[in-house]
């Protein structure tokens, strides 16, 4: 049957490999069955239209581990919280939407959340405090810059911008890393059947 629609067989490799080899004889033989029951033009109206919604959504699943899921969320909250509070320190009203939005995915996603920061890992736990050490250092040095940007007696409006936009997503952002980090339980160092002696 797969010899009979080649072009369909092609088009089964836009999926993920693992999906591909679970299910690509099923679809194979679906396609084949719809084909017969409907003819060919319906039968590929009705493949394309699935294609075009699962092929993304399949191979997102597949890019997206959990951990870049994670921290696609943790950058994501991050921006949306800067930004708003960016909008507010300049003056903009309509910028505190974009804290008001990082509520709402805080609370939408309030599982996800919960469930990465708890699950012990210690090479997480790491990572997450490293990287809000390494954003501490940037708020810091844009500080300092800052600082000596204000002493001059002719100080830009760019530069004052360029600052804030610098420190201010540093500083929200070592926080939320450096929130996720603590609560982030270490991995038992002992394995199973080891008793580990407390010194």
């Amino acid at each position: 049957m797969s010899a009979r629609h080649p072009l369909y067989r092609s088009l089964l490799r836009l999926y993920p490999k693992d999906f591909r080899t679970v299910y690509g004889e099923d679809l194979l033989q679906h396609f084949g069955d719809l084909v017969t029951h409907m003819g060919a033009p319906a039968a590929w109206a009705r493949t394309g239209i699935d294609f075009v919604v699962t092929v993304p959504r399949y191979q997102l699943e597949t890019i997206m581990t959990e951990r870049d899921s994670d921290r696609a969320l943790y950058i994501t909250l991050t921006v949306f919280t800067a930004g708003g509070a960016l909008s507010f320190l300049a003056g903009f009203g309509p910028g505190i939407v974009l804290l008001v939005a990082a509520i709402l995915v805080a609370i939408a996603q309030r599982g996800t959340l919960a469930r990465s920061i708890r699950t012990p890992d210690a090479s997480r736990r790491r990572r997450r405090l490293t990287i809000a050490a390494a954003l501490a250092v940037i708020c810091a040095a844009s500080m300092v810059s800052y600082a000596r940007a204000i002493s001059r007696p002719h100080v830009s409006g760019t530069s004052l911008i360029l600052h804030n936009a610098i420190g201010v997503p540093a500083l929200i952002g070592a926080i939320v890393y450096l929130i996720a980090g603590l609560f982030t339980p270490k991995a038992p160092a002992a394995g199973p059947g080891t008793v580990s002696r407390v010194l």
